[in-house]
């Protein structure tokens, strides 16, 4: 499934408008093309969608917004401050908007409905074997955030019943025993069946446990600000103009949400860049701003004591916050199902090009086959996330691979239809071709950047996060009340 051949006899008027380009490939009058005309033999057009404006947002907002924002207060503090931090968070929504954009564009070229669809359609069958690896190490890498995610939660919920008491906690209120249960339990009876529709409505608490949870970390702020018992940690000795990439992997995390905006694009009621954009902006504009606010807030309560859960850091008697930990509990038991289904699907599709079957043929063996990955997936998750310290270990290589979803593919894309499916003048083509290259470069030293640093963390080695960690580990002794 190559990339389509241009053909000149088949392009469009010299007044198509990037923003406005949709399905039947309109000519009406529009502003000048940024790309310029699209020279490619349009496809029929694409049956209509059933999701509103509204309901692609949420979409988007949900897809984006997760436990990334928990790490948020973390990475400020690894890039230097608040400052550091929103200035670097801007400066990369410049690129994931446009990437975004450019991947609807894409989809438009051949109908496509998912995000290994559109690689495939513009880079060809390699570039998605190569997408669909990422996906699926992504999608565990995600999976093993998550299950840690849970156990912190759990930890700080079972105490609560034994705080201040001298009996000792019981083995079965332990990470190590109630993450196995959970898992069992709960988890792996949701991961088995062959869909997750069910889940689609109890995962969508997320948007409304984080914007809790990012309400929470302000008022707490303020609380504290009130009864003057705000003593944040405030030393920066050790920071230096690298420390900034050390915010990068979690940034790429918390605004991955590429892989869910081509089948959202696809649904919609009116399928055209244009009106793809206004999603775009407005779900980015609410997801920024509550990575924003419990960034800034959760580094001005805490300092560089923060954890890298910032609900951790809490006491376990606050209320307010054991309120916040059961909602993102009960966020990450549905949401779990969900990003491994995606996983799985992705093994599906690169068993069956393997072995010569179509996408839609039936397998007499998929139970079975389905039964051993699903096994697989959720036993070697569960033990990754027993023995890893916190969710900033994962969330470095996997922001990395994030990267790849939201600069790489976007970019390679974007070169493959400048060369085969743009009509442009010369000169606006030697630029475009620039951009493009500039932004699978920054993907791939984001990638680079960031898999070194978890390689570093990893060894012991001194990294920027490492430092951050220590000096709160050595600094533990301030309690926050």
């Amino acid at each position: 499934m190559g990339s389509l051949n241009a053909d000149s006899n088949h392009s469009i008027g010299d007044n198509e408008s990037f923003l406005n380009t949709s399905t039947d490939y309109n000519t009406d009058d529009e502003n000048v093309s940024l790309l310029g005309t699209i020279s490619s033999h349009p496809y029929p057009p694409a049956e209509e969608g059933k999701t509103s404006f509204p309901g692609a947002v949420f979409i988007v907002v949900n897809a984006c917004i997760g436990a990334g924002l928990l790490n948020f207060p973390a990475a400020y503090v690894a890039a230097g401050g608040p400052i550091a931090g929103v200035a670097l968070q801007l400066g990369l929504l410049v690129f994931i908007i446009s990437s975004l954009l450019v991947l609807a564009l894409c989809a438009d070229i051949r109908r496509s409905s998912t995000y290994q669809d559109v690689i495939s359609s513009m880079c060809g069958k390699k570039a998605r074997a190569c997408c669909e690896i990422c996906i699926i190490l992504y999608c565990f890498g995600a999976s093993v955030t998550f299950l840690i995610v849970i156990a912190d939660q759990t930890d700080k919920i079972l105490s609560l019943a034994y705080y201040q008491s001298e009996q000792t906690a019981p083995f079965w209120s332990t990470r190590q025993f109630m993450l196995p249960v959970l898992t069992v339990f709960v988890l792996y009876p949701l991961c088995l069946p062959r869909k997750v529709d069910f889940l689609k409505y109890p995962s969508s608490v997320g948007v409304f446990a984080s914007l809790y949870v990012c309400a929470v970390i302000i008022i707490n702020y303020d609380i504290k600000k009130a009864s003057h018992t705000l003593k944040p940690n405030m030393n920066d000795h050790y920071y230096s103009w690298t420390s900034i990439f050390a915010a990068v992997p979690t940034i790429c995390f918390g605004f991955q949400c590429h892989l869910s905006s081509i089948p959202v694009y696809a649904s919609l009621k009116r399928r055209n860049v244009g009106n793809f954009s206004r999603i775009v902006l407005t779900a980015m504009a609410i997801s920024s701003t509550a990575y924003i606010l419990s960034g800034v807030f959760g580094y001005l309560t805490f300092g560089y004591d923060v954890c890298p859960d910032i609900l951790k850091t809490y006491p376990t008697t606050n209320i307010s916050i054991t309120i916040a930990r059961m909602m993102i509990l009960v966020n990450m038991l549905t949401t779990y199902p969900v990003l491994h289904y995606c996983g799985r699907l992705a093994l599906e599709t690169m068993y069956k090009s393997i072995v010569g079957m179509e996408s839609d043929d039936e397998d007499p063996h998929e139970f079975r086959r389905r039964f051993l990955e699903t096994t697989s997936w959720v036993l070697l998750s569960l033990l990754l996330a027993v023995f890893l310290p916190n969710i900033q270990v994962v969330i470095s290589p996997i922001g990395g691979l994030a990267a790849l979803f939201i600069f790489v593919f976007p970019g390679l894309c974007l070169l493959q239809f400048i060369f085969k499916h743009s009509a442009t003048s010369e000169r606006k083509r030697k630029v475009l071709i620039t951009i493009s290259v500039g932004i699978v470069a920054v993907g791939a030293f984001i990638f680079g950047s960031s898999v070194t640093l978890s390689v570093m963390e990893d060894a012991g080695l001194e990294s920027p996060i490492a430092r951050c960690l220590e000096e709160a580990d050595n600094s533990s002794h301030v309690m926050y009340f």
